[in-house]
């Protein structure tokens, strides 16, 4: 079903700057490492940043389908 008049609305710039957005954004919200890490640990501290990516996995596969299932 696709159709010709279809616009691209987010080109390779605004891919990167969005991606460059999200990691900015979620590093901004985290301890900083002075903090994270000693009360932490290095354990604590991994599955911290596992959990973290795991949920912008799960964000970008939702984008991902959405973009796909609704192009315009």
């Amino acid at each position: 079903m696709e159709r010709s008049e279809n616009k691209k609305y987010l080109g390779i710039f605004g891919a990167w700057a969005l991606s460059f957005g999200c990691s900015v954004g979620w590093g901004a919200f985290v301890m900083p490492g002075t903090t994270f890490l000693p009360v932490a640990g290095p354990v604590g501290t991994a599955l911290g940043l596992g959990l973290g990516g795991a949920v912008m996995l799960i964000l970008a596969l939702n984008f991902h389908y959405l973009m796909n299932r609704h192009p315009d």
